[in-house]
């Protein structure tokens, strides 16, 4: 899995049956104290996320071991909302912040 920033929405209004009405959100990799590293993704979202929250994402094949992805066209979801990031009791990450 990997650290992203919600950075905005992708609006497609044409597209593929297969992706339904799945919402497309823009996303930029992050560390994990949450600071951006410029490389900018398209990620399917699973949870919810809003912009600015920190998220976890899966790429590639384990995109299909949701449901919601089950043979659909999708690379890049979005699987969690990051609340804290703690490493070696040294907090990186905190939402409340």
């Amino acid at each position: 899995m990997t650290f992203a920033r919600i950075a905005g929405t992708v609006v497609a209004d044409r597209r593929a049956e297969a992706l339904g009405s799945s919402r497309c959100l823009l996303v930029e990799e992050c560390d994990e104290s949450g600071a951006g590293r410029g490389a900018f993704l398209v990620a399917v979202d699973l949870v919810g996320a809003n912009r600015g929250e920190l998220v976890l994402l899966a790429q590639g094949s384990s995109c299909r071991w949701h449901s919601a992805c089950e043979d659909r066209p999708v690379d890049t979801v979005i699987l969690a909302i990051v609340e804290t990031v703690d490493v070696s009791g040294s907090v990186r990450y905190s939402a409340a912040d």
